[in-house]
């Protein structure tokens, strides 16, 4: 299987000079993770922006600060294994697929695997996802407010969060596109103290401030109960890898909680988890 076969061609991609807006009212429109960065007029790739790395940094607008430059690509005649084997390197969720003089051409998703090639492969019946989903999972509360869920879901570097209530029992789901729904970049001012010498102090009645202009992603105050996704869709360790794969290409999402017994949750299974058959099997 080539790259070229999944792949999808000219994909959106941001110029640069671009702000840091401009990428997030595009993370809000196309609802994907990652956006391909280029020059100018002419498609050469310069590197990838994530929805993180600009979560993560409220205050620079200008986007070439928050591009990662050190990003997997291929061509459009490599072996899916290869571009698989490179996402699980990098822990990327996407390879840049270029031509000979490094323009874009087109892009490999984690997605476009699992709907283009493990949903169809009727080989991926007899796999059970038992080796592959992840064990240990952070949760979140149900009342947990939203500014705090962000910054568990960005701490433990998850995609997504399970839900439990009061009693630890799993009712929903939250992912970083429902919490950018909601968000807003806002500019707030902040003050710092600067410190005086002590030549200085006899001249100053009180210690001088600094007052500054800075941006802020602002959340409404809700509690993440508010926003979570509640019709959920569930693994069990001995479903097969084809069958997680149909779930998540029937209903456009890149994660299931797996579940035991009277629905315990137990871990979870991503979409990245379940290339990995890939590399093992092919």
């Amino acid at each position: 299987m080539k790259v070229k076969s999944l792949m999808t061609p000219d994909p959106v991609v941001i110029e640069l000079p671009a702000t840091r807006n401009y990428a997030l009212d595009l993370f809000k429109k196309h609802r994907v993770r990652s956006f391909p960065v280029v020059k100018k007029g002419t498609k050469e790739l310069v590197g990838i922006v994530s929805i993180k790395s600009v979560l993560l940094h409220p205050d620079e607008d200008q986007l070439a600060m928050l591009v990662k430059r050190d990003v997997p690509t291929v061509h459009p005649n490599d072996t899916l294994k290869k571009a698989v084997k490179l996402m699980l390197e990098y822990d990327y969720r996407r390879v840049v697929v270029v031509d000979d003089q490094n323009r874009v051409v087109g892009i490999l998703t984690v997605g476009d695997i699992i709907r283009r090639y493990l949903s169809k492969n009727e080989k991926m019946k007899e796999i059970e996802i038992e080796p592959y989903y992840q064990r240990y999972v952070s949760v979140v509360w149900r009342g947990t407010p939203l500014k705090a869920a962000l910054k568990a879901l960005l701490l433990s570097n998850s995609m997504a969060l399970p839900v439990i209530d009061d009693e630890g029992n799993l009712i929903g789901i939250i992912d970083e596109t429902d919490l950018l729904k909601d968000s807003e970049i806002v500019r707030v001012m902040k003050s710092a103290d600067l410190a005086a010498s002590s030549e200085e102090e006899w001249i100053l009645e009180s210690h001088p401030v600094l007052l500054f202009e800075k941006a802020e992603l602002q959340l409404p105050k809700k509690p993440v109960e508010e926003i979570m996704t509640t019709e959920l869709k569930l693994a069990t360790p001995h479903m097969s890898v084809y069958e997680v794969a149909n779930i998540m290409t029937r209903e456009h999402i890149e994660q299931l909680p797996v579940v035991k017994g009277e629905g315990e949750i137990i871990g979870l299974i991503r979409d990245i988890d379940l290339i990995r058959v890939i590399v093992k099997k092919a």
